[in-house]
């Protein structure tokens, strides 16, 4: 069986090393939201949904830190 659509958009593909213990804690929520709302639910989609709502947050928090050592 093929995946299903879920990005209607152009895509880029990124390989992502991580932790054993984030991937527990990202599959083990997967498997909560796909029992939740009857639909599966992927790391991949968490990973995306936390990009869109905290990558600016982020990727300030990282200039700051590195403008602090700086100077």
């Amino acid at each position: 069986m093929s995946r299903p659509i879920k990005l209607n958009c152009d895509t880029r593909s990124y390989n992502l090393t991580m932790r054993q213990k984030q991937w527990d804690t990202l599959s083990r929520k997967a498997d909560e939201l796909t029992r939740l709302m009857r639909k599966q639910v992927s790391v991949a989609d968490i990973i995306r949904m936390c990009i869109d709502m905290h990558g600016s947050d982020v990727c300030d928090e990282i200039e700051r830190r590195y403008r602090a050592q700086t100077y």
